[in-house]
């Protein structure tokens, strides 16, 4: 019976090969051609995704303006995040000259770094061809395109876990040199300080650690445990910022995780069990299997010289998996759910992997073949993000996107109002994230923004400062989205004008609204609370 199928096999394999082109059976292109190319190749992806964002959007995504803020008071530790992604934000934003469009230039640089360090990975472990295939086939990941233009946690991620993974693989085979191993743990700590997900990679290393004689080898040496003391002391500052704030970035994190719903930590519900994994797993697959059809299609014949040493296949199978795995775990253990954004720096490796473990024929036309499939995919990818973002979200869709918010037009009406009727700067603007963090940047006057009226969300804010220069306050208009923070000002003596309504349009670039005219609006709700007598300002003129 094995002998018919492999014969079948045989047959139908001799049949398929009959019918390819003589480029078919020609090698790749020479190493150097290969690399010159993925260079262009990476260069022209990241300009592309910079450009586009500049030309269909009119607004921001919500982190560029929270990170600016976050990072402009000088802090080891926010409410949702560590602090290094907030530094990076607004230190982008500085050297700009306070400019927003830096952030779509800086998250194709960490997008590009990452598939750099790939790259260089990947030529430790396979042949040029087959670490050119291993990278580009990360560019068939919508994460490396649609949801790579937000400089977010995530997108830094994108940089820092590959350069990670690269340095800790060039620690384990290089000697186990002590500058290698700070190295590592230097990027451990960037990894770890942009964002605390970073601990699934760092558990997924150890077990590289214990399941590789190179990894229980680099016990034996001083550079591991040097490399963790750089880690510490990287991460200490922001655990004693946690301890001296009721550790409120990790409630933030139950919070998005859904674990603090009140059910029993160990009910074994639907939903713990199947509902939040399988939700996940079958998102990130959608994603996944893109790439991997016209992998499979192109190089279905395997190519047993290629080279593929064992430490190598292990290294990669943990480290492509693990994160993913581990996350996956976390999700059943807890209960919790999975935000899809998490999950978007777990897969650099999967190309490299699926190169090492498959050992594909790479040849001529299967490598021009699959290039050109990724690049017509980039040009869907461009046009589905394009076409989103100027039509499908501004004049359709129901509710109001974040990169479609009225941040420059809310900020100029509101911050003209309150020059109108006090003459003085706006000083503090009291919202929502959405709200609080759009005004802030677009407004003229840059006020402080006090998220959600909660001083564990703004611990540089002062109440009582808020009280004496008064505040812009700014909510969303739908009675459902009325936020209960309001009873709190109110409820410790805030004096606040009488709310008023108005009617802002969606933000569109000015290009696009002259071909398609208006796009819709939202209605939104405002009132101060005036500064007091004496701050500077004059009466409020009616």
């Amino acid at each position: 019976m094995r002998e018919t199928l492999s014969a079948a096999a045989g047959r139908l394999r001799a049949r398929i090969e009959s019918f390819l082109p003589p480029s078919a059976f020609l090698p790749a292109a020479e190493p150097e051609k290969l690399r010159r190319f993925l260079t262009v190749l990476l260069c022209a992806w990241g300009a592309v995704w910079f450009v586009a964002p500049l030309l269909a959007l009119d607004n921001v995504f919500i982190d560029v303006p929270e990170n600016i803020i976050w990072g402009s008071y000088f802090q080891f530790g926010y409410d949702k995040n560590p602090y290094l992604g907030a530094w990076i934000g607004y230190l982008g934003s500085l050297l700009t000259g306070n400019s927003l469009w830096n952030s779509y230039l800086l998250s194709q640089v960490f997008v590009i770094t990452g598939l750099w360090a790939v790259w260089r990975l990947s030529l430790r472990m396979t042949s040029p061809a087959g670490a050119f295939l291993a990278v580009i086939f990360l560019l068939g990941v919508n994460f490396y395109g649609i949801k790579s233009v937000e400089l977010c946690d995530d997108v830094m991620e994108l940089g820092f876990w590959p350069l990670l993974i690269w340095s800790f693989y060039c620690s384990l085979k290089d000697g186990n040199r002590i500058g290698s191993w700070l190295l590592t743990g230097f990027l451990a700590g960037c990894c770890f300080m942009i964002k605390y997900y970073g601990a699934v990679l760092f558990v997924s290393m150890f077990a590289v650690m214990l399941a590789t004689p190179e990894g229980r080898r680099a016990f034996r040496r001083p550079g591991p445990y040097l490399g963790a003391v750089l880690f510490a002391v990287m991460c200490l500052p922001n655990l004693i910022w946690l301890g001296g704030n009721d550790m409120v970035a990790f409630r933030y994190a139950f919070d998005r995780a859904a674990l603090d719903d009140g059910a029993p930590a160990f009910a074994f519900t639907y939903e713990r069990l199947l509902k939040y994994p399988l939700r996940s797993f079958t998102r990130t697959l959608s994603v996944l299997i893109v790439p991997l059809i016209p992998f499979f299609l192109l190089f279905f014949r395997r190519d047993e010289a290629m080279p593929s040493g064992r430490f190598d296949r292990r290294f990669v199978a943990i480290l492509a998996w693990g994160p993913f795995i581990l996350t996956l775990l976390f999700s059943v253990v807890s209960g919790g759910s999975i935000n899809y954004s998490w999950v978007v720096p777990c897969f650099p490796l999967l190309g490299l992997f699926f190169v090492l473990w498959f050992k594909p024929y790479i040849n001529a036309f299967s490598l021009r073949a699959f290039t050109g499939f990724i690049l017509l995919l980039g040009v869907v990818f461009v046009t589905i993000f394009v076409v989103r973002s100027l039509w499908q979200q501004p004049y359709l869709k129901r509710g109001c996107d974040y990169e479609n918010f009225p941040g420059k037009a809310l900020a100029a009406r509101l911050t003209a109002e309150w020059r109108r009727q006090y003459a003085v700067p706006l000083p503090f603007v009291i919202g929502d994230r959405r709200e609080s963090c759009n005004i802030a940047v677009y407004s003229t006057d840059r006020p402080e923004a006090y998220f959600s009226a909660n001083p564990n969300f703004s611990q540089w804010i002062d109440e009582n400062e808020i009280r004496e220069k008064g505040a812009l306050i700014l909510f969303d208009g739908r009675k459902k989205r009325r936020p209960k923070w309001l009873g709190r000002l109110a409820a410790a003596g805030f004096a606040m004008t009488p709310e008023i309504r108005i009617e802002e349009e969606r933000a569109v670039p000015g290009w696009f609204r002259a071909l398609a005219g208006a796009p819709k609006s939202d209605s939104y709700v405002y009132c101060f609370i005036p500064p007091q007598a004496g701050a500077g300002a004059e009466p409020a003129r009616p």
